[in-house]
This record gives structure tokens, C-alpha cells and sequence, in this order.
């Protein structure tokens, strides 16, 4: 498995709402989804990219917090909505991230 494509994991400041880097990485990246839907006349579009990553401890932080955390790719921002570690097995973590 190649982890090519390099991903900031940011964390959001609470205290004044700013995001801060959080968690340089790398990944294999994969397309899981597409969506377009029409609000007032405007057509918007939402890539759904998963992010797959190799497991290190400060990702278990992510876990039950994913409204916490988003990927920065290619200045692209992606809201984490699932976090997946395969049976808990600790080995590679799948990140699911929108744009928005």
C-alpha cells in the first residue's frame, strides 16, 4: 500500500472558533461518492473522498468527535463524517471526508 497524497488534519480552536493544524499526513485517497442537489436556483455539488490512512494514537481523538476535526487536500476543506477502523484492529483508518 503507497500513503502518496499528503493531508493536514486540522482541529478546531473552541475557544475562538479558527482551525488549527492539528495532524500532518499522508494517504491513499479514493473516490466514495458524488451528490448535487439545487437550493434557490444555485446548483451545489459535494465530492464525498475517502481517506485512507495508516493508524497512530492522536486518530482515536477523532473517533467520536468528527465535527472537531476536517482534511485539508490540495486547499480543498472535507468535513469528516465517518471515521472506520476495521475491527478495531488498529491497522489503517478510513476517513470519510464532504467538501463543502
Amino acid at each position: 500500500m503507497v500513503f502518496d497524497r499528503p493531508i493536514i488534519i486540522q482541529k478546531i480552536n473552541e475557544d475562538n472558533e479558527t482551525w488549527q493544524d492539528y495532524l500532518p499526513y499522508h494517504c491513499r485517497l479514493n473516490k466514495a461518492g458524488y451528490s448535487e442537489s439545487q437550493n434557490g436556483g444555485a446548483i451545489k455539488s459535494k465530492a464525498k473522498l475517502a481517506f485512507e490512512v495508516r493508524y497512530c494514537p492522536p486518530l482515536e481523538d477523532i473517533f467520536l468527535n468528527t465535527q472537531l476535526y476536517r482534511i485539508v487536500y490540495k486547499n480543498n476543506n472535507y468535513n469528516i463524517i465517518d471515521y472506520d477502523d476495521f475491527m478495531f484492529k488498529h491497522k489503517t483508518i478510513k476517513l470519510i471526508g464532504e467538501s463543502y
